[in-house]
């Protein structure tokens, strides 16, 4: 028979390791200097990660698979949406001591909006349920539509604009946003 640890999968926790894995080939891809395709595998990551949670609020689980499938999801998170995209703007050229000083910020403000899902949940709003700060998720999103400036701006003003973009991000974890 399966190991504990193997029946932890189910379909939505297969979703969610194929993110993983997606995430590990952006970072090889962009240190490859494959970038274009660096920022397709992050947004396929990215696709996979809307569809994990729904699938899994869509079919039976036992509460092994529910539970690996939280934890999972957020370490999962980490990986796609805070390690792959710092490494991928690393692997691009944002070398310095302060686009690595941000990318530590981003790091880490992934890594503590994460925990504080994890251990605290949602906010309560009457009816609604709701998350504070940017979901880690829009990375995603925001990189790849940022990194499109790389065909018209030079290489000094698009690094100038990277370290921008993931210091608002990190800024935007813990900001008070509220959405659903």
């Amino acid at each position: 028979m399966f190991s504990p640890i193997l029946r932890q999968l189910d379909l939505a926790n297969s979703l969610t390791l194929t993110g993983l894995f997606l995430s590990f080939f952006t970072v090889v891809a962009a240190a490859n200097g494959k970038f274009n395709l660096a920022i397709i595998l992050l947004i396929y990551a990215g696709i996979i990660d809307l569809f994990d949670g729904f699938i899994a609020s869509k079919t039976e689980r036992n509460q092994l698979q529910a539970e690996a499938g939280k934890q999972l999801d957020s370490l999962v998170d980490l990986c796609s949406f805070g390690f792959a995209p710092a490494l991928f703007a690393y692997c691009f050229g944002l070398r310095d001591w302060l686009s690595i000083a941000i990318l530590i910020i981003y790091l880490g403000a992934n890594a503590l909006r994460l925990a504080y899902f994890n251990h605290q949940g949602l906010a309560d709003r009457g009816e609604q349920e709701y998350f504070t700060g940017l979901p880690v998720t829009y990375a995603a999103l925001f990189i790849p539509l940022v990194f499109t400036a790389s065909f018209i701006l030079p290489q000094t003003r698009m690094k100038f604009v990277l370290d921008a973009v993931y210091l608002l991000l990190a800024i935007c974890d813990g900001s008070r946003l509220q959405n659903a």
